[in-house]
């Protein structure tokens, strides 16, 4: 059985996919060289970000996000996810508790991924979703121990 003290660390986003006949969705969305990062700590708290990573630069000042065309936002939104808060492991589920979030929907929510330690030291995440269409849709994500 996983236990949180397994999870511990900071891991790197190495391949992700979806179940059958989604696939193409999900590369659409994010790309096929998506980038990501997951820091889980000892005290409970675990960030992940992970994105397209071949998003295009938003147009305008750098430094800041609001000058750029609302198109180009929403572009960059909807290829990025990222959610921070405490987590905890349940019967091989790494559950979330939602505390920041670039969707602000999932604020005060949980995020509830099934989580297997492979044979080869990687980590899968899965999540099983409803998409609007009604198919239940299975995505994962797979991570290594970062250096």
């Amino acid at each position: 059985m996983i236990s949180a003290e397994d999870v511990i660390g900071t891991w790197l986003l190495i391949g992700r996919g979806a179940s059958e006949g989604h696939q193409a969705a999900l590369l659409e969305r994010y790309g096929e060289h998506s980038e990501g990062v997951a820091v889980l700590s000892p005290e409970g708290w675990l960030c992940a970000a992970l994105g397209r990573g071949d998003r295009e630069r938003l147009p305008g000042d750098p430094a800041w996000h609001a000058d750029a065309p609302d198109v180009a936002r929403l572009a960059a939104f909807d290829s990025f996810v990222s959610y921070a808060g405490r987590f905890r492991i349940e019967e091989g589920r790494l559950i979330t508790k939602v505390e920041f979030a670039l969707n602000p929907s999932w604020v005060g929510g949980e995020q509830v991924r099934d989580v297997e330690l492979r044979p080869d030291g990687t980590m899968r995440l899965v999540v099983t979703r409803r998409w609007p269409n009604g198919e239940d849709v299975s995505i994962w994500v797979d991570w290594r121990r970062a250096d």
